[in-house]
């Protein structure tokens, strides 16, 4: 680890040693302190032991007998710091006491017989300290002459040594305080020195080769190896100063419109925000989307495009306020800042202006364009307060404009934006709802008009959310087709339909068809023909058994694609129906080319149906045209025996609504088709049939 760390800077490596030197020095300081306050405390009490012996020579001096000296023991011993004074001969006998701890003799005897025998027979042998400091009190011993020529003796004093210590506490901290400023004065100054003369030069072009955060600057008036490294490395920085500037600017810049780019653009708003923070003004974010951009690049190139976008970038610019900042913020998306605004009106006129301008018609070569755009707009303060928040609203509300149709300004709503949660919590939800078996297939009767017999069903899928109960197609549909989840769900009703019918086919009824509804995105998938035969032979279901239901919108999309995967499927043996029909705008040699079996009226249609009235025409003609190329009709929304009458009357095939039945779970509909006349003829005619309605089209009881 030392060896993958050993990298220490110059600065760390000079405080690390001005570090060791200061705590060096103050363990010195300490140390000494210390020694220099146990020498005064010991001098301290050798003085109080010098007065008090002092006292007891004079004292013995004038009197003969021991009892004279008990006052003057008893005085001594209540001197400062003396607690006690005892007086006794060389052998150990105790002559006198006087102190204010209880005396005990053995061990005082002890200590008179031990000074005794270091004294010997010296009267002037000093002071000495006798035995261990205990409880504070440390004894010491000194010869004395006794009274009336008895010869020399021992005096031993006890000093109270915390007393003492006590007295000496402030001298040493003062002495301590001054020696730790002393020394961290010192080791500040040396420090600086060392800054200023070797590590800030070394550090400045240690931090200039490494990451070039700035030129490095030589001291004035210093001539010496690392200034001339410096000057050296500053002259070489204004060199390439020039050149950083111009790749940030490249950096921040979208090359083929020179104007800002995204991250350009968020650091600009960040900027607007915060001028204008404090003041009630209004700051606009405008999110600009070609219309149909693609289709440029596909019909004339994408030189074209480059050129278009170039154009409009042109063109915004043009009509930009003063403050106002345009970047392009994707492949054909503009973004504008608008600063101070005073209304969220003014903002919708400006983009609006804009639009128009953009709309205006351009010529490429032989061809003229008529371009066209939508915008979302979304303000500061009140709809967001940072640019990630804003530039997300406006999005929101750009791609709300877009399905309202070209040209077209919309001011951020809050509802897009709870929308817009609800459209993710339904996505999550509906997956889970896959794994979790919560989608259910209902099916929905059809009748044969002139029989009146079953003719087949629609299975309409259902999804029952363990929190909120039932939620309708139309609801979650359109997010799965968004979200690009559509496929998923189609796989799982294709799958769920053909069980069924290998279900009823195993019980004994009635062999039926099975029409399941595709969207438009299942028709751009390479892979449906493939999902589509694996699902069949999975569940062991004939093809002819199989038909796909597609709107009439929808085939108009990529006609050629369309009937390219319509008649690969055909070819398999499955049969081709087209929904909704008579609502989109689908051209008659066209519908030739579609390999079709089955139209189906639209309910909106069959509701306008009565005895007398225009309301029979479309229908009339649509099933006029559909027996002409040998198609069969369906007509859907049947809900009253007027409507169905009048269709009988029409001559169409099938018809089925909520008159003829209602949609049934997978139980009761299998009773129904028991009941039915024809449940258990094995030989019923093919085009008796089940069609099964994928969740991606809705339904007539959606």
């Amino acid at each position: 680890m030392w060896r993958r760390n050993r990298y220490l800077t110059l600065r760390a490596k000079v405080v690390l040693v001005v570090t060791l030197i200061g705590a060096a020095l103050i363990l010195l300081a300490a140390v000494f302190t210390c020694m220099n306050f146990r020498h005064n405390v010991n001098a301290e009490a050798r003085a109080h032991v010098n007065i008090a012996l002092g006292v007891l020579d004079q004292a013995i001096v004038r009197t003969q007998s021991l009892g004279a000296l008990v006052p003057v023991l008893d005085a001594v011993s209540g001197s400062p710091a003396v607690t006690a004074v005892a007086i006794g001969t060389r052998h150990g006998e105790v002559l006198a006491y006087e102190g204010y701890q209880p005396i005990n003799r053995r061990m005082l005897a002890e200590r008179l017989a031990a000074a005794g025998r270091k004294f010997g027979n010296d009267r002037t042998g000093g002071i000495e300290a006798a035995g261990s400091v205990q409880n504070g009190i440390q004894d010491y011993a000194a010869p004395v002459a006794l009274p009336g020529g008895r010869g020399s003796g021992i005096a031993v004093f006890s000093i109270d040594v915390h007393l003492i210590e006590q007295s000496q506490i402030a001298s040493a901290m003062s002495m301590m305080s001054w020696l730790f400023v002393l020394i961290i004065v010192s080791i500040l100054t040396i420090s600086l020195i060392l800054h200023r003369v070797v590590v800030a030069p070394i550090e400045a072009l240690s931090g200039f080769v490494g990451n070039k955060r700035r030129p490095p600057q030589p001291a004035s008036g210093m001539r010496d190896e690392i200034s001339v490294v410096t000057r050296a490395l500053s002259d070489a920085f204004a060199d390439s100063e020039a050149k950083e500037v111009m790749l940030q600017r490249l950096a921040s810049t979208d090359g083929l419109t020179s104007l800002g780019n995204r991250g350009w653009f968020k650091q600009s708003l960040a900027e607007a925000i915060a001028e204008h923070r404090e003041d009630r003004s209004l700051v606009g974010v405008l999110v600009f989307n070609l219309d149909k951009f693609k289709d440029v690049n596909d019909t004339l190139g994408h030189d074209a495009g480059d050129r278009l976008l170039q154009r409009t970038a042109d063109v915004l610019k043009g009509c930009t306020r003063d403050g106002d900042k345009i970047a392009r913020i994707g492949g054909d998306e503009f973004g504008l800042i608008l600063p101070g605004l005073r209304s969220a009106d003014e903002a919708l006129d400006l983009s609006y202006r804009f639009i128009r301008a953009v709309g205006a018609p351009i010529r490429f070569g032989p061809h003229e364009l008529q371009p066209s755009c939508s915008a979302g707009i979304t303000l500061f303060p009140q709809d967001g307060r940072d640019p990630d928040t804003l530039l997300k609203n406006a999005d929101l509300a750009l791609s709300r404009a877009k399905t309202e149709g070209s040209g077209t300004s919309l001011l951020y709503r809050h509802e897009l934006h709870l929308r817009a949660i609800e459209r993710n919590s339904i996505e999550r939800d509906l997956r889970a709802a896959i794994r979790q078996g919560d989608l259910e297939l209902f099916y929905q009767p059809k009748v044969d008009v002139a029989s009146q017999r079953i003719a087949g069903a629609e299975a309409l899928v259902r999804w029952r959310h363990p929190e909120s109960g039932y939620i309708p197609p139309d609801v979650f549909i359109p997010v799965a087709e968004k979200s690009g989840f559509i496929g998923e769900l189609t796989k799982w009703v294709m799958n769920e339909a053909c069980r069924q019918v290998r279900h009823w086919q195993d019980m004994g009824l009635t062999r039926v068809t099975v029409a399941v509804n595709v969207s438009a995105g299942d028709l751009r998938r390479p892979d449906l023909t493939d999902m589509i035969a694996n699902t069949l032979v999975r569940h062991s279901v004939s093809p002819q058994y199989l038909e796909l239901e597609v709107t009439e919108s929808m085939v108009m999309q990529d006609v050629d694609m369309v009937i390219g995967t319509l008649r690969r499927l055909r070819s398999l043996g499955i049969g081709i129906g087209i929904d909704d029909f008579g609502t989109g705008y689908s051209s008659l040699a066209y519908l030739k080319r579609f390999p079709v079996q089955r139209l189906k009226i639209d309910r909106s249609f069959v509701s306008d149906l009565s005895s007398f009235g225009e309301g029979r025409v479309i229908p009339k003609v649509i099933i006029d045209l559909a027996h002409a190329l040998g198609v069969k009709v369906v007509a859907e929304g049947v809900e009253t025996a007027e409507q169905l009458h009048v269709l009988a009357e029409l001559g169409c095939d099938e018809a089925q609504g909520y008159f003829l039945g209602r949609p049934m779970p997978c139980d009761e509909f299998e009773a129904f088709l028991q009941n039915s006349p024809v449940a258990r003829d094995p030989q019923a005619p093919s085009h008796e049939q089940v069609a099964v309605r994928l969740p991606s089209m809705g339904g007539s009881a959606a």
